[in-house]
């Protein structure tokens, strides 16, 4: 049976108790595109939520970041790491925050969603130059490109559905998608990153990145590219 789809209203609800790392994103890439910004504008901006930036703090003390002394402040963390880190840096706290909780519906652990997301968008940043896209909105696609299954696994859980998706019995996905909400995860993550603000051409990536279209944009085609390497690395 297909559902009727879902309104926007019923989307936008199902996901407000969602962590608001994904919308400081948003504003934080608007904010680094401004030439004039400056270091206190970005701490003033990721101190809006409390949980980010601790996570941004651990993640900057990590082997990888600090091989010295920790730091003690998001300030002395963000000096350190620098302006062309500090997008990347939030981007992985952000997912962190989104796949804290198992995912009942799709029958995934958040460690695996977060290692698909973060690899996902690694290996589309690492590729982003060579297409001539800009290699932060293509680190975007990917790190948000599942946002549309948390969204329906949340209306799922709110419609006590305990029917999930078996990824291992051969059905389409988007057939049980469209069974529970009348969208598949891509257009509903649409509707969710269009009202957060993202850019359209994050957007519309993600919505075509299944290449059902032959009008899909380049950002799609490097993100399906992307998400089958990631696949292939043992972390689809």
């Amino acid at each position: 049976m297909v559902a009727s789809p879902i309104s926007r209203e019923a989307l936008l609800a199902a996901v407000r108790t969602l962590p608001s790392a994904p919308r400081v994103l948003s504003q934080l890439a608007r904010l680094l595109d401004d030439p004039n910004a400056e270091l206190a504008e970005v701490a003033q901006l990721l101190k809006r939520d409390a949980a980010l930036t601790a996570r941004i703090i651990r993640v900057s003390n990590s082997a990888y970041y600090n091989p010295g002394a920790p730091y003690a402040s998001l300030e002395e963390a963000l000096a350190r790491v620098g302006f062309t880190e500090v997008y990347r840096l939030t981007g992985f706290a952000a997912a962190a925050q989104l796949a804290d909780e198992r995912l009942p519906f799709y029958r995934i652990k958040g460690v695996e969603l977060r290692d698909n997301s973060l690899l996902s968008a690694l290996i589309i940043e690492a590729r982003a130059a060579e297409a001539k896209i800009d290699p932060r909105v293509a680190y975007t696609a990917g790190l948000l490109r599942s946002l549309g299954k948390i969204a329906l696994d949340r209306l799922a859980q709110v419609q006590g559905r305990a029917d999930g998706f078996n990824l291992h019995d051969g059905e389409p996905l988007v057939l049980r998608e469209i069974e529970l909400a009348g969208l598949g995860n891509c257009e509903v993550a649409a509707v969710i990153l269009r009202d957060w603000r993202f850019a359209e051409v994050t957007i519309e990536a993600i919505r075509h990145h299944y290449l059902t279209s032959r009008e899909a944009p380049p950002l799609a085609y490097l993100l399906n590219i992307a998400t089958g390497m990631a696949e292939r690395f043992g972390f689809g």
